[in-house]
């Protein structure tokens, strides 16, 4: 409850230290002094949360997820979702719109006038979940998986996550372009693939139903992983990929606000490789995809958090129940070094890095408090660390690393076509 209520009175406010630890949109760049004009920062302060300064707008404190703090792309947003309303609830223009497509409602689909609704709850769960986390990662700085003089950016012209001024306004071209292709991919999903979104919603089917749920879901996630795993090495492995995966690599100390800041590109092939060619694989009931859709969200938000704590809900799951797993201070060293750093690469868990040898404990080891939040694997690898040196993963498969990749997408076009575009449960 507290966290909530840091998250409600404090969302929006910048840092205390300098100005430098302010959160800036390229606009305010501009207006900033030069180095040599600035106060030396007092190095025993920590930034925490305070009420905002006088001196800035609500503006320069939005995340990505709403749309980087743009008027126009706000806009853009709201724009879409009326469309979205207008083509698939309201009677007057959606049927003619659906009989103009020849689109024929399925019993085994979602009901068209019940997608919008889906989409924008799953988008106002991405920006209350990342409000929550930035309040967190304001409010608890003993939480933070960097110190708090990594993060300051001293002397710096750079936001707080190290972006310049050339980069947050491309980001925000890709923030517009993320939005529009996947939101249009989750609309060609529904009216191409009969049943991509089941009709049928059962919060209850008894102790067997629950059963397949549970190895439903689980068998969902690693397929998902799996293909998101191989992607997103190739794109740290391939240099022409990796031009395209860098964007989001500018980030080099991520809050959640970094999760969908990318070339659009890469949002839109994680979107395709992962939870689409999931649910046609091993298609879920639609309780079980919304809470995985929930779940993923989440994760992906408390992976770039800054945080290694218990207030990421959904990493901790996921850390008390697999020693494997990979939480987010795996993937805030994974935002370090030469291309970030090439391990930790998994999506959910990290069972893929394991099995293909790319895991890491990253920064479980800086500090007694975060080696208790270390799993099993953490303490075994910070131990073996102490007497022997960090190897370094560097393959030469080239182009061949994709491979798993396209047989992901081959498998689910072949299911698709060998089904006539339909999925069922």
């Amino acid at each position: 409850f507290g966290a909530f209520r840091i998250a409600f009175l404090y969302t929006m406010a910048p840092c205390e230290a300098t100005i430098t630890t302010s959160v800036l949109q390229p606009e305010d760049v501009k207006s900033l002094p030069l180095p040599s004009e600035r106060e030396e920062t007092n190095s025993d302060t920590k930034y925490t949360h305070t009420l905002p300064h006088p001196g800035h707008s609500y503006r320069d404190h939005f995340s990505s997820l709403l749309l980087s703090g743009s008027y126009a792309l706000t806009m853009l947003e709201v724009a879409m979702f009326a469309c979205l309303f207008l083509v698939f609830t309201v009677p007057s223009t959606s049927g003619p719109i659906m009989d103009y497509f020849d689109f024929k409602a399925s019993a085994s689909s979602l009901p068209r006038q019940h997608l919008p609704y889906v989409l924008l709850g799953l988008s106002l769960f991405r920006r209350a979940y990342n409000s929550y986390l930035e309040a967190c990662f304001f409010a608890l700085p003993s939480e933070r998986t960097q110190t708090w003089d990594e993060h300051k950016l001293k002397r710096s012209t750079k936001d707080l996550c190290g972006r310049e001024k050339e980069q947050l306004e491309q980001l925000v071209a890709h923030d517009a372009g993320s939005m529009l292709s996947t939101t249009l991919l989750e609309v060609v999903m529904y009216l191409a693939v009969d049943g991509f979104y089941p009709a049928e919603f059962k919060l209850w089917t008894g102790w067997a139903g629950l059963g397949e749920r549970v190895v439903r879901i689980i068998a969902n996630h690693l397929l998902m992983s799996f293909g998101m795993y191989w992607l997103h090495r190739s794109c740290h492995e391939i240099p022409a990929l990796w031009k395209i995966h860098g964007v989001h690599h500018w980030a080099k100390h991520p809050l959640s606000r970094n999760t969908y800041e990318d070339h659009w590109f890469d949002n839109f092939g994680n979107a395709v490789v992962g939870q689409t060619c999931a649910q046609i694989l091993i298609p879920l009931d639609l309780p079980t995809l919304v809470f995985s859709r929930l779940f993923r969200i989440g994760e992906s938000l408390e992976k770039h958090s800054g945080l290694s704590s218990s207030v990421n809900i959904f990493h901790y799951i996921t850390f008390v129940l697999f020693p494997y797993a990979q939480m987010p201070h795996h993937h805030d060293w994974h935002h370090e070094g030469y291309k970030s750093c090439n391990f930790t690469f998994s999506s959910i868990g990290g069972v893929w890095d394991c099995v293909f040898d790319t895991r890491q404990a990253g920064r479980a080891g800086d500090n007694p408090m975060k080696y208790n939040r270390a799993t099993a694997v953490d303490k075994k690898m910070v131990e073996q660390a102490k007497t022997s040196k960090r190897r370094v993963t560097q393959s030469r498969l080239g182009w061949s690393m994709i491979t798993p990749v396209l047989a992901v997408l081959a498998a689910a076009a072949a299911k698709l076509a060998a089904s006539e575009f339909k999925v069922s449960v």
